[in-house]
């Protein structure tokens, strides 16, 4: 999945997945960015602690969990997206499922890490997927988990103050 900023997106082939293991984590040749080199954060939420991939730069933010397979992210992972700055509820900085082969929660948090929406995403539909309100971070889970863990507008996330966005690539 990836976020639609009106810019151009990479021109990525879906080429079969044919992973190798590399420190307990497959290598997708479809990937730009391998789950392996992506930093990890915990965040928790609902009393739950959850291992997300840090998306931290526009290109990362572009690619998000396009291509991953259900074997390749546990239960209890999922994809934080950053931002330079506060997110406007509309369809021009919504995400959509591009390329994404796992249907996914799409968490849209406030700059005060409360939850705005969660948004269902179904597999490679290039519907947009607008927040409903201004948002600062986005979170990514496999679907169905936000309702597992009791994730619902209003909960309150504890994200760490050392994820920032970083300018650049």
């Amino acid at each position: 999945m990836k976020a639609l900023h009106g810019i151009s997106f990479f021109a990525l082939a879906s080429v079969a997945f044919a992973g190798q293991m590399a420190f307990g984590q497959a290598t997708n040749p479809s990937r730009i960015h391998q789950l392996k080199s992506l930093k990890v954060a915990k965040v928790l939420a609902a009393g739950h602690t959850l291992d997300v991939w840090v998306m931290d730069t526009e290109a990362k933010n572009e690619e998000g969990m396009m291509f991953l397979t259900d074997k390749e992210v546990k239960s209890n992972q999922g994809m934080i997206f950053l931002f330079s700055a506060v997110q406007p509820a509309d369809r021009n900085h919504s995400f959509w499922m591009h390329n994404t082969l796992i249907p996914l929660d799409i968490i849209y948090i406030s700059q005060a890490k409360k939850v705005v929406s969660i948004a269902e995403g179904k597999v490679q539909d290039d519907t947009a997927l607008p927040a409903s309100a201004p948002y600062f971070y986005v979170i990514e889970l496999k679907q169905g988990t936000a309702k597992k863990l009791g994730i619902k507008p209003g909960a309150k996330f504890d994200i760490p103050g050392s994820l920032k966005w970083v300018d650049g690539n």
